[in-house]
C-alpha cells in the first residue's frame, strides 16, 4: 500500500512540470497574438491622429470601439442571419463532403468518373455564380446558404478523402486477415486516421462559408453584415463599416476557436499543430 501511495506521488510530482509547460505555452500561443494586435491597433490610433486623417478614410480604431459599442444592436441584428447562414452551410458542407468521400474511397466508379469533375469544378470562381443564384432562387437564403456550402464543399471533400485513403495497406491487410468486416475496418481504422484531415478542412471550410454567406449578401440581400457593411460604405460611414467587419472577424475566429478545441478533444493522440499539417495539403 505504501509503495503504491510513493508511486503516485513520484508520478504526480513528476507530471507537474510538464502540466506546467504546456500550460505556459498555451498562455503564450494566446499572449502573442493579443499583444501584437494591441500594439498594431495603438500604432494605427497613433499614426490617424498625428496625420491628421479624416475619420471618413480612416478613423481610429476608438472610434471604430465607440461605434461598435453604441450601434451593438444593428451590428448583432444582421450579424445573427450572417451567423445562422454560414453555420448551416458549413455543416451541410461537412456532412455532404464526408458522404462523397466515403462513396469515392469505396467506389471506383464515382473515383474515376466524379472525383475529376469535383477537382475541375474548383477552376469557376465561386463569386461569379452568385449573380446566376440570385437569378435562379431569388433574393433570399436559398442562394446565401447555396453559395455558402459550394464554397465550402469543396475542402471537405478532398481533405475527407485524403484521410480516408491515406491508411496504412499493411494495417488493412491486417484488419482482413483477422476477420474484420467493412464497417469495422471503417469505423475502427479509417475513422480515427481521417479525423486529423476532416478537422483540417472543416478549419478551411468555416472560413470559406463566411466569405460565400457575406459575397451573397454584397450581391443582393436585404439583412446581414454583408448588407450593412455595403449599406455603410453607400453613406460612407466608414467607422460603421469597420466596426462591422470587426464583429464578423471576431465571430468567425470564435467559430473556428470552437472546432479547434472540438479537434483537441476528439483528435487527442495528435497535437493540433500535427494535425493541421496532415490535413492541409488538400
Amino acid at each position: 500500500m505504501r509503495r503504491s501511495i510513493a508511486w503516485f506521488a513520484t508520478s504526480a510530482r513528476r507530471s507537474r512540470p510538464a502540466m506546467r509547460n504546456r500550460i505556459g505555452k498555451r498562455a503564450a500561443s494566446i499572449a502573442w497574438p493579443i499583444l501584437v494586435t494591441a500594439l498594431l491597433l495603438l500604432a494605427w490610433e497613433i499614426s490617424v491622429r498625428t496625420m491628421g486623417i479624416r475619420s471618413i478614410i480612416l478613423p481610429p480604431p476608438s472610434a471604430v470601439f465607440e461605434a461598435m459599442a453604441e450601434r451593438h444592436d444593428l451590428l448583432l441584428a444582421h450579424l445573427w442571419p450572417s451567423l445562422y447562414l454560414t453555420m448551416l452551410g458549413f455543416g451541410l458542407s461537412v456532412v455532404g463532403g464526408i458522404i462523397v468521400a466515403v462513396l469515392i474511397t469505396y467506389s471506383a466508379i464515382i473515383r474515376k468518373g466524379f472525383y475529376p469533375v469535383i477537382v475541375v469544378s474548383q477552376v469557376i470562381p465561386k463569386i461569379s455564380i452568385a449573380p446566376l443564384f440570385i437569378v435562379w432562387f431569388g433574393t433570399g437564403t436559398m442562394s446565401s446558404l447555396l453559395l455558402a456550402f459550394l464554397i465550402a464543399f469543396f475542402p471537405m471533400t478532398i481533405n475527407a478523402a485524403m484521410g480516408f485513403e491515406s491508411v496504412d495497406e499493411d494495417i488493412h491487410r491486417m484488419a482482413r486477415t483477422f476477420m474484420g468486416s467493412s464497417w469495422q475496418i471503417f469505423w475502427k481504422i479509417r475513422m480515427p486516421n481521417a479525423l486529423p484531415y476532416i478537422f483540417a478542412g472543416m478549419k478551411i471550410s468555416i472560413t470559406l462559408a463566411i466569405i460565400g454567406v457575406i459575397v451573397s449578401e454584397f450581391v443582393a440581400s436585404q439583412e446581414g453584415i454583408g448588407y450593412l457593411i455595403k449599406l455603410a460604405g453607400g453613406l460612407l460611414d466608414t467607422p460603421l463599416m469597420l466596426a462591422a467587419i470587426a464583429w464578423l472577424s471576431i465571430s468567425g475566429l470564435a467559430l473556428y476557436a470552437i472546432i479547434a478545441g472540438v479537434e483537441s478533444w476528439a483528435v487527442y493522440w495528435q497535437p493540433p499543430s500535427e494535425a493541421v499539417g496532415a490535413g492541409g495539403g488538400g
